[in-house]
């Protein structure tokens, strides 16, 4: 993994991801990070009516350029061997960050959350979960009041059905593989039976993440997002793990519960398609 992309607004949300991420790349070996900003333009006509272009777009331009210096020294030094690179676009956000990241070859995109209302708020937050859903590249979600540490006891979310075609083992093992790493396997069960079933995916997954040594939990709960929330603060999850199958597994994690998760103000939440 070289290049990780980041997202910002200039909001405390979007610094906060962006110090993440500098603290992630420098204890991963990350070689250049990218900052994109979204700026929106105010269509100006000419006195004959045609669109003034330079008019339109080269001021918010300019300012995006000035904003983005700012914002990256408000981050302080940046480690030695990390090279930065900057874009600015006027399509919508997910567009532009789905155009940047395959320019640059972005191996993980890092972008910052708040839960409640706050949410709603910030031009990044509002599309982190249409950014998780559409793009391919791997996406670290750092919620407002994480901080960076070391990535020691990882938890993968899985309901252990179709593992083999589901499980991208090269792009986690990009991304997590350490051989210190505690990886758990978390199956969310509605039935206590449940819990008690050999389930077939079960030593397909383990035979796959073997390098890892997984162990796989089950958490008895009513409710999905309750279930996560529960195990992770029982565990204490460095970083949670899930590779959806279908939208409706992200769209549960960020609304269904949202002001109560766990990694709305702590635990990072790392997808991967």
């Amino acid at each position: 993994m070289k290049t990780i992309l980041i997202p910002t607004d200039f909001s405390e949300t979007s610094k906060n991801a962006s110090l993440f991420g500098v603290n992630f790349a420098a204890a991963n070996g990350i070689t250049k990070i990218v900052f994109y900003h979204h700026y929106q333009t105010k269509v100006v006509y000419t006195p004959s009516g045609v669109l003034d272009e330079y008019s339109s777009v080269e001021p918010h331009r300019e300012k995006s350029i000035e904003d983005l210096n700012d914002f990256i020294d408000s981050l302080g030094a940046i480690p030695k061997g990390i090279e930065i690179e900057m874009y600015q676009g006027a399509p919508t956000v997910h567009e532009g960050v789905e155009e940047i990241s395959k320019i640059v070859s972005a191996d993980l995109i890092i972008m910052g959350i708040k839960g409640g209302s706050v949410f709603k708020e910030t031009i990044v937050g509002s599309h982190t979960l249409k950014i998780a859903k559409k793009l391919e590249t791997p996406v670290l979600v750092v919620p407002a009041s994480a901080k960076y540490i070391k990535f020691n006891k990882v938890t993968l979310l899985s309901d252990l059905k179709d593992v083999v075609e589901h499980t991208p083992v090269e792009k986690i093992d990009a991304i997590l593989f350490k051989k210190e790493l505690k990886l758990t396997i978390l199956n969310v069960v509605f039935k206590e039976r449940d819990a008690k079933i050999e389930h077939p995916g079960k030593e397909k997954l383990e035979f796959l993440l073997k390098k890892y040594n997984p162990e796989f939990h089950y958490k008895l709960s009513d409710h999905f997002t309750d279930g996560i929330l529960d195990y992770t603060h029982e565990h204490d999850v460095d970083i949670l793990t899930i590779i959806p199958k279908h939208h409706n597994v992200i769209e549960a994690i960020f609304n269904g519960h949202t002001q109560k998760l766990a990694f709305h103000t702590k635990v990072p939440l790392l997808i991967i398609h």
